[in-house]
């Protein structure tokens, strides 16, 4: 009996140090070498679309995972601004590939989880002791396997429709920074040699700890209007959180108005930075480095960290996560907080509400009276 093909893929040539696309007999070459990883990714990312022919089978047993997974990056993630999808396909394409679609199930689905967990993260493999991939990224995967089955089967009803067994989700993160740990985060970054990666790590923590924004939309921020990201209206006193051209997603960002204690900073940020010179022009965005936007600040945010004598677990995120429990200790109405931090008031309820000054307050008064 044939093997089932594995569909296009991205294979590493050792002899000629070159990734090549590797699709049944075809072996096309992509120029890059091992480091140009992402490169090659967009390359066989356009020979799947040039080659895509969308299915039409509506049989699991005659449908490969991959036609799937196809499908769904042409037709629905495509559309989508995140990336998350698109390295979701990626690692996916990977395992579950040449398999037909009838195989996804519980046993498989958990085979997947094991295999993930097994390997370690691409940006960490230069270390030691490499850090292992996550069980809950594993489960953000399976979910984009679910997503494109549910997106094919809405297009071309299957004769059976499989069902992806997920990993328990990880229980909500309990951790946040006290006043006195973001005084000393602040202190640390402040101190940081290179002056440009800690000017730009400050207004990273102080806007992220007074807004409630998440890591990528605080440093996609700009001084003007703009399609990348949200722009800081310092006239106006409001922080717009999404760009013109990007689309509202369930991790929503709406408009928000600059805290008092932020607005001065602001304000001589803006100064700052549109201010021009002989030396140099004016720098449109709120977070930069060498007048160039920041994409991340990983070592820059470690090497403050473990200064400031916090933990491996205190991570960018959980400056949110802290500004929105202290709104919340502050007495804040749960409502205003998760239309202030673009979360739904369920989370806010769910992960946060205990740290409200009135949580269960009626009821605890009331037990034991007559």
């Amino acid at each position: 009996m044939p093997r089932p093909a594995k569909g296009a893929r991205l294979w590493f040539d050792k002899k000629a140090a070159l990734w090549f696309i590797r699709d049944g007999s075809i072996k096309r070459g992509t120029g890059c070498g091992f480091e140009e990883r992402s490169s090659a990714e967009g390359k066989l990312r356009a020979y799947i679309e040039e080659k895509y022919e969308p299915p039409t089978d509506s049989r699991s047993s005659a449908l490969l995972v991959a036609d799937v997974l196809t499908y769904y990056s042409r037709e629905v993630a495509g559309g989508q601004r995140s990336k998350t999808s698109s390295y979701s396909i990626e690692r996916l394409l990977g395992w579950w590939g040449a398999k037909p679609l009838s195989e996804v199930k519980r046993s498989t689905c958990q085979a997947y989880v094991e295999h993930r967990a097994s390997q370690p993260i691409r940006q960490a493999t230069k270390s030691k002791k490499p850090k292992l991939v996550s069980r809950e990224t594993a489960r953000r995967e399976l979910t984009v396997l679910r997503a494109a089955i549910n997106a094919y089967h809405a297009e071309t009803p299957l004769d059976a429709l499989p069902v992806v067994t997920m990993p328990k989700q990880s229980p909500a993160r309990t951790r946040w920074l006290t006043r006195d740990e973001v005084a000393r985060l602040l202190r640390a970054a402040r101190k940081l040699e290179e002056k440009d990666s800690a000017r730009a790590l400050q207004r990273f923590i102080m806007i992220s700890i007074y807004t409630a924004t998440r890591s990528g939309a605080v440093r996609r921020l700009g001084w003007v209007e703009n399609t990348l990201g949200g722009y800081v209206d310092t006239g106006a006193g409001v922080m717009h959180r999404r760009g013109a051209d990007e689309e509202e997603t369930r991790k929503r960002r709406p408009p928000i108005r600059i805290p008092n204690r932020l607005s001065g900073f602001m304000r001589r940020w803006k100064d700052e930075d549109m201010r021009e010179t002989k030396e140099r022009k004016a720098i449109p965005f709120v977070i930069h480095f060498r007048g160039k936007p920041v994409k991340a600040q990983r070592k820059s945010w470690e090497e403050a960290r473990a200064n400031a004598g916090l933990g491996k677990e205190v991570t960018p995120h959980i400056l949110k996560h802290t500004a929105v429990t202290w709104m919340m200790q502050s007495g804040a109405d749960p409502w205003d907080v998760a239309e202030y931090a673009g979360t739904s008031l369920k989370m806010i309820e769910d992960v946060y509400g205990h740290h409200h000054p009135d949580f269960q307050g009626d009821i605890a008064s009331r037990i034991g009276r007559r």
